[in-house]
């Protein structure tokens, strides 16, 4: 499920705030074009993370899918492990925003913004840096604009800068294309050979649309994305809840629209419009949280995935805790030490879609915030209560 997410971790005197919600204000940045540094290639590194070589092929070139060793399969069973842990060139202390993205193949990509930022935008001219497999974490983009939200495929790396996305060949480093929109983008997601962004207001008119990124062709598939806050997408396509949580709709890979009712009551007085959101597709399911008295809590339902038909399972969990990913070591997810999951300590572990349970899973201290949980192959970003940030891959 390589999507776009965005983190902000608020220091250890506060709470967790893990959510997929972006400000539209933060999102209102202009001027997107920028070299490439190159993204998904192998190259050495002296530091921290060094810079890969500039790439030379032309803009709108014909990317080929990149040839990368994936990370080893994570088990399926019994206890994880942190089995690689990649140091990010940004203090703990320093930084607070992370957007990120993990490609098919694994690689992960992350931008990193100061608390005082004040949106989940990460800064002009900050790096976008990458790890490769087990490789270490080197730069793999430097554009000199605002980078709002991340996506990746086998061949392209997207970077969303208010009302442009730029499609980054990954092989070569180069810009394939830039894609101009109708409104800034608020949400990316890339599957199926598709790529996907919700435009516009979280509060006011928007778009979903559909962007084929072999030419840059965007065709508007939804003006339903008020209070979306987000998305899931796998082979079948792109699954999102409409405002109010009555509705979940399926765009399918060739822009036809599936739709049908969530079977579930939402207070929009007590819990607003975006209560319910799609998360994740894991396996054959849908997997949505409803959270509920302003996000004080929160349950889990799942969906079958083809026929939208549910709820099929209902799980109890706290808001920021039951925010399951699809991996290849089953449905994973994280807790914070305030969640339910492991008894007072951050950890990520395998999850029950029925019950909601975490099970053998790596825990952390109190003091650890954790980021954001990616898949296919799982990996975790880690704000320590000091240090650099990290990249946890758990197998």
């Amino acid at each position: 499920m390589p999507l776009a997410h965005w983190f902000t971790y608020y220091g250890a005197v506060r709470p967790l705030l893990a959510a997929a919600l972006v400000s539209a204000a933060a999102l209102l940045v202009v001027g997107c074009s920028t070299g490439g540094q190159g993204s998904g290639t192998t190259a050495s590194t002296t530091s921290p993370a060094s810079a890969k070589p500039s790439a030379s092929a032309s803009p709108n070139s014909s990317p080929t899918a990149v040839n990368l060793a994936a990370p080893p399969a994570p088990s399926t069973s019994g206890q994880l492990r942190v089995r690689l842990r990649d140091a990010f060139p940004v203090q703990s202390s320093a930084f607070a925003i992370v957007v990120a993205a993990e490609a098919p193949d694994g690689s992960v990509f992350a931008a990193f913004g100061p608390q005082s930022n004040g949106s989940a935008v990460a800064s002009a001219n900050t790096a976008v840096y990458v790890v490769d497999g087990d490789g270490p974490v080197q730069v793999a983009e430097h554009p000199p604009i605002p980078v709002a939200a991340l996506a990746a495929d086998e061949t392209y790396l997207y970077a969303a800068c208010g009302k442009q996305i730029i499609e980054y060949a990954r092989a070569t480093g180069s810009i394939a294309r830039t894609v101009t929109l109708a409104a800034p983008v608020r949400l990316m997601a890339a599957a199926a050979g598709k790529l996907w962004a919700v435009l516009g207001s979280l509060a006011g008119p928007g778009q979903v649309v559909e962007i084929s990124p072999g030419s840059g062709t965007v065709t508007t598939v939804g003006t339903d994305a008020a209070n979306v806050v987000n998305v899931a997408a796998g082979p079948l396509g792109l699954y999102y809840v409409e405002s109010g949580g009555a509705t979940i709709v399926r765009v399918n890979p060739n822009g036809t629209r599936l739709e049908s009712s969530t079977n579930q009551t939402v207070s929009q007085q007590l819990s607003g419009p975006s209560a319910i959101q799609a998360i994740s597709v894991i396996g054959n399911q849908l997997f949505v949280i409803h959270d509920a008295g302003q996000g004080l809590d929160s349950t889990s339902q799942t969906y079958d995935a083809t026929t939208l038909a549910g709820p099929q399972t209902n799980a109890p969990g706290i808001a920021g805790s039951n925010h399951a990913v699809g991996t290849l070591a089953g449905p994973m997810d994280l807790s914070s030490p305030d969640g339910r999951g492991c008894s007072g300590k951050g950890c990520v572990g395998r999850y029950n879609l029925a019950t909601g349970a975490i099970t053998d899973a790596v825990t952390y201290p109190q003091s650890t915030h954790l980021g954001l949980l990616l898949g296919p192959y799982p990996a975790v970003i880690v704000f320590p209560a000091s240090g650099r940030v990290y990249l946890d891959r758990i197998g």
